[in-house]
């Protein structure tokens, strides 16, 4: 919070980061859902715009105050998702104990991990929703598992309890739209498994999910004639990328199962990334067998509670890979797999500390050798990448754009990453369609050059591979520009016709 308002722009926050902030500022001041003040946009999750919307309330004019006070917002969603996640954990253990020690302790063994991992830091801190989304997912699965112990106690559950399943849920899906497909999850799993009782739960949580989600899907269809929000349709757009969503897609269950450790470099090899996908999965393989770690968890503890987020995480993984064209985007869409496994290797964490230790007797040397590597290597990891996001000394391109179009403020920009520089300036519009309904609308006709002539955009600003494609489709309707400046990789154009 007290760093300089560059680094700020620069770090943690994600460049669509902005496009929730800006939209949250519009809401504040009473202009609806809007990145420009102007047209409507459901380009945006709302439960996170809303939470935001209140922080521009109490920075005024601020903006830097505004994005110094979401840090509060973030470091509170964590806080409550290390609360939920070790409260989840202590209740799928059959016979939960206070007596066991920190290192044997799994529900703390959970907390820790969430509280400390770099891999989890990234994804939550970034300013989008993926921090309240935890927080929401995490609680909906506590809660499941707390009613399933119930039961299996042989205790009713009342239709109070099962409809406040349904409204944390239906929050749950105001956190992430997609989330829609966890609570159909959810009560088909009732309707197998208890038949005409899991009929009557299933429709009870799945009534009060569409009940509190019900004002966002309304919304949608009256303003946009579709519940898909614009930003899904524009990411949806960009066909032929199936191999791209497979590569990205290896990288990043990989990264899932490694816990420790991620890789960030997306420039590598396309081998690799699959090498590392199967060796992760080798290794993985190896752990569970060689600890006997499918009969510890039959034995510790009851996970059927989590089987709807394991089928949802599997129909996340084939939507997003094979009808989705958004492969930047996969380690967010796969967020409730981190969650997911990071339960699960907490739970089986005490069993192979338990294992090594067994190893080491019979193999000090190696044992030493081998846990030596690993917490050296996981330990820097996170370290250096935590320096990274803290210490980081240069610069958002995206920032001097918005500084850069804060010189003119009588002109239009036109961006497709528009974020940060639409956040600053707000003479910056969108054309990718994300959060702009009528760049979206030219985008579908293959005709976003007829827009911007329509508007007379004085500028063009992007990287060259999205700013040369923009400036020669207006050129093909009488518009002319000419490249007059640059910042970083964004080459900025000028109107000269």
């Amino acid at each position: 919070m007290f760093r300089s308002e560059e680094r700020i722009y620069t770090r943690p926050y994600y460049e669509d980061s902005f496009y929730l902030f800006n939209c949250a500022e519009h809401f504040a001041h009473g202009e609806g859902f809007t990145c420009d003040g102007k047209q409507a946009t459901n380009g945006v999750q709302p439960l996170i715009v809303v939470l935001y919307a209140p922080l521009f309330l109490l920075a005024g004019a601020d903006k830097l105050l505004a994005l110094k006070l979401g840090f509060i917002l973030i470091a509170l969603f964590d806080s409550l998702s290390v609360i939920f996640i070790a409260r989840l954990v202590r209740t799928l253990q059959k016979k939960p104990t206070d007596e066991d020690s920190v290192w044997k302790s799994p529900p703390i063994i959970a907390a820790i991990l969430w509280a400390a991992l770099y891999p989890i830091f990234v994804h939550t801190t970034g300013g989008m929703e993926t921090g309240i989304y935890s927080v929401m997912l995490i609680a909906s699965l506590y809660y499941y598992a707390k009613l399933s112990r119930l039961r299996s106690d042989g205790k009713s559950i009342s239709i109070m309890q099962w409809s406040l399943l349904g409204v944390v849920l239906g929050v749950t899906v105001l956190a992430r739209i997609d989330a829609v497909f966890f609570v159909i999850i959810i009560a088909c799993y009732e309707l197998y498994k208890f038949r005409g009782k899991g009929f009557i739960s299933g429709a009870i949580i799945s009534l009060f999910a569409f009940i509190v989600s019900s004002p966002w899907w309304w919304y949608n269809y009256k303003i946009f004639g579709s519940i898909m929000p614009q930003s899904g349709v524009s990411e949806s757009l960009r066909g032929g990328i199936l191999s791209e969503n497979l590569r990205r897609g290896a990288i990043v269950i990989g990264d899932i199962l490694a816990v420790f450790f991620f890789l960030p470099n997306y420039e590598l090899p396309t081998w690799f990334h699959f090498f590392w996908l199967l060796a992760i999965a080798a290794i993985v393989v190896w752990i569970i067998r060689k600890f006997t770690l499918r009969n510890y968890l039959r034995e510790k503890y009851n996970l059927s509670p989590v089987l709807p987020i394991l089928l949802f995480c599997g129909s996340l993984i084939v939507y997003y890979i094979f009808f989705f064209s958004a492969p930047h985007f996969l380690p967010r869409y796969f967020h409730p797999l981190r969650i997911l496994w990071l339960v699960l290797f907490a739970c089986v964490s005490p069993k192979i500390v338990e294992g090594i230790k067994d190893f080491y007797l019979r193999k000090k040397n190696l044992a030493c050798g081998l846990i030596i590597i690993f917490a050296a290597g996981g330990l820097g990891f996170s370290a250096s990448l935590y320096a990274y996001s803290f210490l980081i000394n240069k610069t958002s391109e995206f920032y001097l754009t918005g500084k850069y179009a804060l010189q003119y403020p009588n002109e239009k920009f036109g961006m497709e990453q528009s974020g940060t520089a639409g956040f600053i300036a707000s003479n910056v519009l969108n054309l990718d369609g994300k959060v702009n309904f009528k760049a979206l609308q030219a985008i579908q006709k293959n005709d976003i050059g007829a827009y911007i002539e329509s508007k007379r955009f004085d500028y063009i600003a992007d990287w060259r591979e999205f700013s040369s494609k923009i400036v020669a489709s207006a050129e093909k309707h009488g518009g002319k520009f000419q490249e007059v400046d640059s910042i970083g990789r964004v080459i900025i154009f000028k109107r000269v016709k």
